[in-house]
């Protein structure tokens, strides 16, 4: 991350690090999953070989101890299937298959991730997410223990940011609001949001103790594909 050696990592370092790590994780990750779903080996991956990989041959799921979620689960990766599927034939290409996996990037499919997103946080099917339903999405405290000050940060985030009508819930504008495609710049915002979080002495460069100090923030950051990065073999980090 430090590529002058000067002992602390700039905005620019930090920013060129995030792309680095993305590029490299997304084509080994888009590598990875056409090698295991593309089962004739003919370069692209077809409905029916994604099912069978990762469903199985049947529907019915009577063997799986939740089949209707496991129902819900195949419904839900079908609906984006086809989504993803641009020219409608039935196969995704390599550039399809980015879309199917990652959805969030692709403007044409933010309706299925905000489709998927408010089934996934509105327990109660009132058709919003209050800021209870998004906060619980987060953090799991025990009963009557106070909320640590990231969650009351993220508490005081949604009131004050993504409810943008200031009722106390997001409707599905508001959820396509929050999760809409990062701007052409998002490297460089999730630097300045790491370092504006992570640099105690504020001199606009992280040391390696703040790095090490606020690990948490870089677990749950887009720079580090939320945490996935961390565990895969390299020695960036």
């Amino acid at each position: 991350m430090d590529s002058d050696t000067s002992g602390g990592v700039s905005r620019e370092e930090l920013r060129a690090w995030i792309l680095r790590r993305h590029r490299g994780a997304r084509q080994e990750e888009l590598r990875e999953e056409r090698r295991r779903l593309d089962g004739d080996g003919d370069g692209v991956v077809t409905w029916q070989e994604y099912k069978e990989i990762s469903f199985g041959e049947g529907e019915d799921f009577q063997g799986s101890p939740d089949p209707d979620s496991h129902r819900q689960l195949l419904l839900r990766s079908r609906r984006r299937f086809q989504a993803a599927d641009e020219d409608g034939d039935g196969r995704l290409r390599e550039p399809e298959l980015d879309a199917f996996l990652h959805p969030e990037d692709f403007p044409q499919l933010q309706e299925i991730v905000v489709q998927e997103t408010m089934e996934d946080l509105d327990r109660d099917g009132d058709g919003f997410v209050q800021v209870d339903e998004y906060i619980a999405d987060l953090y799991q405290g025990s009963p009557g223990s106070p909320e640590p000050p990231e969650i009351l940060r993220e508490r005081e985030q949604f009131l004050r940011q993504r409810d943008r009508d200031g009722d106390g819930r997001l409707g599905p504008a508001e959820v396509q609001l929050w999760l809409s495609p990062p701007s052409p710049d998002w490297a460089g915002v999730e630097a300045e949001h790491l370092i504006h979080h992570a640099d105690l002495d504020k001199d606009g460069n992280l040391s390696r103790e703040e790095i090490l100090g606020r690990w948490e923030l870089f677990v749950g950051s887009r720079a580090t594909d939320y945490g996935q990065d961390l565990h895969r073999g390299h020695d960036e980090l």
